[in-house]
């Protein structure tokens, strides 16, 4: 009888460790590719810049580590900073997701974006329940370049405002 039992348990013991297998296998698949997500944005890296007559604007992106990229930006009208935010580009699981924390503003807090699209050289992150932007895409046209821009609704009405910097 011993014997008997002993050939049930072996082959249930045997599918087991197949299934656990092949769960790490599929989660270990899930990071590589959110990986592969992030090493395609690591073009990002470095300090862009923007700067007409009155407005100088400038964004600087760092690697913290292997899954995580962070930005400050500002930007300064007759030499005085009117805005600033800090960013920070992550892997999260088999996201990657962009949080924004905007400084100086009354009650706010960091609003996470997930990676919605990453096609053509445009990366696009979306939080659809956030007032605005719902959307945030990144993309790199040319070398040195950098084309960003924030869209989303208000009051009804599809808005968009593009952000065009240089390496510097």
């Amino acid at each position: 009888m011993k014997k008997y039992l002993l050939f049930l348990v072996f082959p249930l013991l045997l599918n087991s460790c197949k299934n656990s297998s092949e769960a790490e296998k599929s989660e270990t698949e899930i990071v590589a590719k959110s990986s592969e997500k992030i090493e395609e944005l690591q073009w990002l890296l470095g300090t862009w810049v923007n700067q007409n007559a009155a407005e100088y604007s400038q964004e600087t992106w760092s690697a913290e580590n292997a899954s995580t990229l962070t930005a400050y930006s500002f930007v300064e009208v007759d030499g005085k900073v009117v805005f600033a935010e800090t960013m920070a580009l992550e892997k999260k699981g088999e996201d990657l997701v962009l949080t924004v924390a905007t400084a100086n503003q009354k009650d706010s807090k960091p609003v996470s974006f997930k990676m919605i699209s990453s096609e053509n050289g445009q990366f696009t992150f979306e939080n659809k329940n956030h007032d605005f932007p719902q959307r945030i895409t990144y993309s790199n046209p040319a070398k040195d370049s950098l084309h960003a821009w924030i869209e989303g609704q208000v009051d009804g009405e599809l808005r968009k405002i593009d952000f065009h910097f240089s390496r510097q």
